[in-house]
């Protein structure tokens, strides 16, 4: 738990100001003028086989691959090649862009896979889209791609040997290692020679092999392209010339001028692995079944006719037709369309953390204050996303008008929040499914939720268990008079309360439910401590309710999962006529209470490197009084963790809310999503003469349970400056 009594580690940094109109400029790892770390491909043979897994720690994810519910008999599976503009546009940048209006995913629940894809020889996902699909338990693919005579000389130099398709292999493996995702399209679109066909093969067998090692669950999808005399040939079919290559691999990418008796002999030739042949869909329609668009669905229909998995090429295509201004609808409409054809898959691994963003905001948000009053978008920034269905989709239903939808014009944290609205009579309950989840319970539970419920409603959050038709209601009020009387348990909090179903409150609600109260008193402080990393005695709320529990595992019998999470809305009378009601569900978290041991864990080795100084921006209006500094904080941290917030103490004017500030003040100046972080142009006061001045540069983690380490002894670097 938090304490202002721990004392921070400092480290002193002197600096001699030497004022240069741009930045560093370090083997492209920064945007010329803006200084902002980027992504990048590898554009040659050479850079592959010359990569070495060091110095680019930006484009290191942080989050974990999350478990998700496998069904109990195998299926076809859902895969999207992500094809948008030629790659490497606003995500290019790591730590976000200044703008809303980018291109995003958040319908992740129907995917079994993601490929990142460019034209581009090695194609790396940016961090920000492997961090997304990571949370939401979705492998991440690169691609590996050669066209045209390019392509053929790459593809003569690769295959020459056993040797070189060994080094080329080798790299891949160690690059997927190194930045964290899952596995590779390879894409051969020229024609290769045919006395290296043979090593050609080879590759296919090998780069699998070393995949699976070294990446455990990784996946090696080759595109129908090549055959197997060396000809450029797309069969948009499984067949003899091409399965060579689906035997030595995971699957097969068809090309997407299929037709459906193509699609029948792909299955029967595939045999037991059928949902291993991955059928293309063009978005964009190009000579493709059903002419892509909103017409995918047709094309998803034949698919599924023939149980065989998909590949839905291209589907920013909503966005690149119609533009950011009706987003939202289309990609809704587009995705909708698609509902039937592809299971949900519910998250089965703890941690369980969301605030509802999808990676972008008008504002940033932080225990229900805002701390940056600026449009922005980093989809590192994402979170597990609402289990979205044709229900949710259709948005006013028979049942009260239901509806639910992200906002971004408040959040408790991140850059939103779920936005949940519908009827109610007196005596009348909506209840609104969020989640489809597969968490299996063995141990006792420690989850918090912070609500926004509009006046004359209240609500609480229910899990549905798998063993039966039980709720379990994580009630809004407890009595305060209970928490000596209730057990303490060996992580030092007091249990929840199991409430009374008679209590007036709660009758006609507890139906099948059991009730528990939220921790209470000294408890409920200890949590909302760890929750913000520091004393919460009078920190400000912004109107919203976080309440905490800690469930014993006496709660959940012998193999229980929750299977579902949601919210129930109900009035707070019981009486008056029929209201308008909404909620705002802020953030949900659940985990073992272990979790909370990494809680103090700080951040360590904390260095300041690629330090420069500049003119301000011209964006800036007080440049007069200033220096601009660029530089790159790096550290070592040891658990699974969810960010770091970094801070600046010594400044007077802050980066993210254009107000002047006093240099004793602490201020957040950004969100890292990988052990570094990139300052661009601080504003930093000038020095005349012999004077010295100094700013202090402070990490705080937040672990993936979501609990911050003490600000107070967060670790910190002290820049002296002359």
């Amino acid at each position: 738990m938090a304490s202002d009594e721990l004392q921070a580690i400092i480290t002193e940094f002197q600096t001699k100001v030497k004022v240069e109109e741009t930045p560093l400029q370090l083997e492209g790892k920064y945007e010329p003028i803006t200084s902002e770390p980027i992504c990048q491909p590898l554009k040659t043979m050479e850079d592959v086989l010359t990569w070495k897994p060091e110095g680019d720690e930006f484009n290191v994810p942080i989050a974990e691959l999350a478990g998700r519910a496998e069904p109990s008999e195998p299926r076809p599976r859902t895969l999207v090649c992500h094809d948008m503009m030629g790659g490497y546009v606003d995500d290019r940048f790591v730590q976000g862009v200044p703008k809303t209006d980018c291109y995003r995913y958040y319908h992740w629940q129907y995917l079994d896979m993601f490929m990142y894809f460019s034209h581009y020889f090695v194609t790396i996902p940016p961090p920000g889209w492997t961090n997304a699909a990571h949370k939401n338990g979705v492998p991440m693919l690169g691609t590996v791609i050669t066209e045209w005579n390019d392509g053929f000389q790459r593809c003569t130099q690769a295959f020459a040997s056993e040797a070189s398709y060994k080094a080329l292999a080798d790299k891949l493996v160690a690059i997927a290692k190194y930045y964290k995702f899952d596995g590779w399209l390879i894409n051969i679109e020229n024609k290769i020679l045919p006395q290296h066909m043979p090593q050609l093969v080879e590759f296919m067998r090998y780069l699998p092999s070393k995949m699976h090692e070294h990446v455990p669950g990784s996946k090696v999808i080759w595109y129908d392209s090549v055959i197997t005399d060396g000809s450029l040939r797309w069969q948009d079919m499984l067949n003899d010339l091409n399965r060579v290559f689906f035997d030595a691999c995971d699957g097969i990418f068809l090309n997407y001028t299929w037709n459906a008796a193509k699609l029948a002999s792909s299955a029967t030739a595939a045999g037991s692995r059928q949902f291993d042949v991955f059928v293309g869909v063009d978005v964009f329609g190009r000579n493709c079944f059903g002419g892509g668009g909103y017409n995918t669905n047709k094309a998803m229909s034949v698919i599924r006719q023939n149980n065989l998995s998909a590949a839905i090429f291209a589907p920013g295509w909503v966005y690149e037709k119609y533009g950011a201004k009706e987003f939202v609808t289309n990609q809704t409409k587009f995705w909708s369309l698609l509902d039937e054809f592809l299971p949900t898959h519910g998250i089965a691994s703890l941690p369980f953390f969301t605030n509802f963003c999808q990676g972008f905001g008008e504002m940033g948000f932080r225990n229900g204050q805002a701390v940056m009053n600026k449009a922005w978008c980093n989809l590192s920034a994402q979170q597990i996303q609402p289990t979205y269905d044709n229900h949710q989709f259709d948005h006013a239903q028979s049942n009260g008008g239901q509806r639910i939808a992200h906002s971004t014009e408040d959040g408790y944290s991140g850059g939103g929040s779920l936005l949940l609205s519908g009827y109610l009579n007196a005596g009348m309950v909506q209840s609104f499914r969020v989640f489809d989840t597969n968490l299996a319970v063995s141990h006792p539970l420690l989850l918090s939720y912070s609500i926004k419920p509009s006046q004359g409603v209240d609500a609480c959050v229910y899990l549905r268990l798998s063993n039966s038709r039980e709720k379990i209601l994580l009630w809004t009020a407890a009595d305060a008079g209970k928490e000596s009387q209730l057990p303490v348990s060996a992580y030092g909090l007091h249990e929840s309360e199991l409430l009374d179903p008679r209590l007036p409150q709660l009758v006609g609600i507890t139906d099948q439910c059991r009730a528990f109260g939220p921790l209470i008193g000294r408890s409920h402080k200890a949590m909302q401590d760890a929750a913000l990393g520091m004393d919460s005695q009078g920190t400000a709320s912004g109107g919203w309710k976080t309440r905490h529990f800690l469930l014993p595992e006496s709660c959940f019998s012998a193999d229980s999962k929750v299977i579902e999470m949601g919210v129930m809305c109900f009035p707070k009378t019981a009486d008056g006529d029929k209201i308008s009601c909404s909620l705002r569900l802020g953030e949900l978290k659940i985990c073992d209470p272990s979790a909370l041991r990494d809680q103090m864990t700080q951040v360590t080795d904390l260095e300041c490197v690629d330090l420069s100084w500049h003119p301000p921006l011209p964006i800036f209006t007080k440049g007069d009084a200033f220096w601009s500094l660029c530089a790159t904080l790096r550290w070592n941290y040891a658990p699974d963790t969810l960010h770091f917030d970094v801070y600046c103490q010594g400044v007077h004017r802050d980066p993210n809310q254009s107000r002047d500030i006093k240099e004793t003040d602490t201020i957040f100046i950004g969100r890292a999503h990988a052990k570094t972080f990139r300052i661009c142009h601080l504003l930093v006061s000038k020095v005349a003469g012999n004077q010295a001045r100094s700013l202090e540069l402070i990490v705080q983690p937040t672990t993936a349970a979501g609990f911050a380490a003490p600000l107070a002894s967060a670790t910190r670097i002290k820049v002296m400056y002359s």
